[in-house]
């Protein structure tokens, strides 16, 4: 019984000592997915529309759909058109304004993409 714990384990730290291949790859095909000061959004609405300018009654110019992952380039701060003496946050994109109530804001590309990913579930 000992003789054959022993061939076990001996064969046991043999197998464990082989040189494995655990290389870590890193995806850098997006540079700004992981850049801190990047914020990103998850359009959480079936439809929403992009504005001219952070305000309800500003002109639509595009449109996005519920799942969409894109990068916030800045933010504006504006009297709430629909709650007296209430701010709404407004974030700019490439393609206009949205409001803080058609998104979901998040740290990171990655974050946003898994949660999309969820939500379409």
């Amino acid at each position: 019984m000992k003789k054959f714990f022993l061939i076990l384990s001996a064969v046991l730290c043999l197998a464990s000592c082989s040189k494995k291949n655990n290389e870590i790859s890193f995806d850098d095909s997006d540079p700004l997915s992981l850049v801190p000061s990047v914020s990103w959004a998850l359009i959480i609405e079936p439809y929403a529309s992009y504005r001219k300018e952070p305000d309800w009654s500003s002109q639509v110019v595009d449109y996005c759909r519920m799942g969409e992952v894109v990068m916030i380039e800045s933010t504006s701060i504006q009297d709430s058109a629909i709650k007296a003496g209430q701010k709404e946050y407004w974030y700019k994109f490439e393609k206009g304004w949205l409001c803080e109530t058609s998104l979901v804001k998040y740290a990171n590309k990655l974050k946003a993409k898994k949660a999309a990913s969820d939500l379409l579930k």
